[in-house]
């Protein structure tokens, strides 16, 4: 009978140590996987902050833009009311647009007078718009007609070609003689 009791005391399982091991491996899951959820929403906070900050920069880029736009319209139906006939129109917007600062006039073929300038962005952007003016604008609408509205970069982009291998630092073995 002893031997029947044996086997009815001992049980199958895991004992108190093995269930303590188990709750503070899933305790530490729990830590790293909460860690990592917070560094996670902090770089995702970081990268939404400056995504805000460079939308915010170019739609003022754009407002300063549209604002010289807008003076300039008011100023080029100026020169039509003053000047009626085409070439007269053109050459007073040539002049115009020449003395205007930061605007470069870019071409004048038969049709009308095209003109450029850019509104800075930030440090690496600025907005390049194009325009132009037609010999004989629509009457009830703008005195130009826009191009090109792009961001550009401000200096050219260059690539690295560069790789950085030291032989030197390669074991003995390795190198060919």
């Amino acid at each position: 009978m002893r031997k029947t009791e044996k086997n009815r005391n001992s049980s199958f399982g895991m004992g108190v140590g093995a269930t303590s091991i188990l709750m503070v491996f899933v305790l530490l899951c729990l830590v790293v996987f909460a860690m990592l959820s917070l560094v996670n929403a902090n770089a995702d906070k970081k990268l939404n902050d400056r995504l805000a900050n460079r939308t915010k920069t170019y739609y003022a880029a754009c407002d300063k833009a549209e604002t010289l736009l807008e003076d300039m319209d008011s100023r080029l139906e100026q020169l039509y009311l003053e000047n009626p006939e085409a070439e007269a129109y053109l050459q007073a917007c040539l002049s115009y647009l020449d003395g205007a600062g930061g605007v470069a006039v870019r071409e004048e073929d038969g049709m009308g007078v095209r003109f450029s300038f850019s509104v800075i962005i930030s440090d690496e952007q600025h907005l390049s718009v194009v325009a132009a003016v037609p010999k004989n604008p629509a009457q009830e609408g703008h005195y130009y007609r826009i191009k090109a509205w792009q961001t550009m970069a401000r200096q050219a982009w260059e690539p690295d070609t560069k790789l950085p291998v030291m032989e030197s630092e390669m074991p003995a073995l390795l190198m060919p003689e």
